[in-house]
């Protein structure tokens, strides 16, 4: 049986101005398990490859072609979905306002798994996204490493989507990673993940969303729905 989208019972976390939400999860025993397979599957096999074998992480985007950046398809990962398209939507109203009018869409999504001695992500940003979120599946108690990480740069404007910042600089700051944990950020928000060190891997999704206005609705400085585009070849 699905489970629907919990009421938001916590306030979203400023990084001021920049906003960050972060919301704890509450899935069944089954749906928790099942993710949690997935990825620990993904794990014993995947870093048994040479290619791989000498990383400090593995992230399912880099394993595009073997479509390990697809995961909100897969049957395992339909709870998280509907909970991240609840908390996106939330999210939304509270930074533009409930009518914006406009369409989140998953681009992608893709597994994190840092292993138990030093796995950590460098800084970067998602300059192909308007809003990330990354989702904890397994993360041991009480263990402070393997943080996520918000860096504040001298100036911030965002290059993604047209939001009402109400000023260029934004403050950086540390979420703890913690078990059924979502966070959701504006993409071009730079973070990293501290190094990690633990007895077991700690394991994560991450989604890169694309925000859109509706079919046949175009907007100036917004994106058009993807079925209003018409590929080049086609033409």
């Amino acid at each position: 049986m699905s489970q629907a989208a919990p009421e938001c019972t916590m306030p979203l976390h400023w990084l001021f101005p920049t906003p960050v939400l972060q919301e704890d999860l509450q899935p069944d025993a089954a749906t928790a398990a099942a993710m949690e397979a997935f990825l620990a599957q993904l794990d014993r096999t995947v870093y048994q490859h040479e290619r791989f074998s000498s990383r400090n992480n593995l992230t399912g985007d880099v394993l595009a072609e073997l479509g390990m950046d697809q995961l909100h398809r897969l049957g395992e990962f339909q709870w998280l979905n509907r909970q991240l398209a609840h908390y996106a939507g939330l999210f939304l109203e509270k930074l533009i306002g409930p009518d914006h009018g406009l369409e989140l869409h998953i681009q992608k999504a893709w597994s994190v798994i840092c292993p138990s001695q030093g796995g950590e992500l460098d800084a970067h940003t998602h300059p192909n996204a308007q809003l990330s979120a990354v989702f904890y599946v397994r993360m041991e108690p009480d263990n402070p490493t393997g943080q996520l990480e918000f860096q504040a740069p001298e100036t911030y404007f965002s290059h993604s989507m047209t939001l009402p910042y109400a000023a260029a600089a934004v403050s950086g700051g540390v979420f703890a990673a913690q078990t059924h944990r979502l966070l959701i950020f504006p993409s071009d928000l730079r973070h990293r993940v501290t190094p990690y060190e633990g007895r077991s891997s700690r394991y994560s999704v991450s989604y890169d969303l694309a925000l859109t206005t509706p079919p046949g609705a175009g907007r100036e400085m917004q994106v058009p729905h993807p079925l209003d585009w018409v590929p080049l070849s086609l033409v």
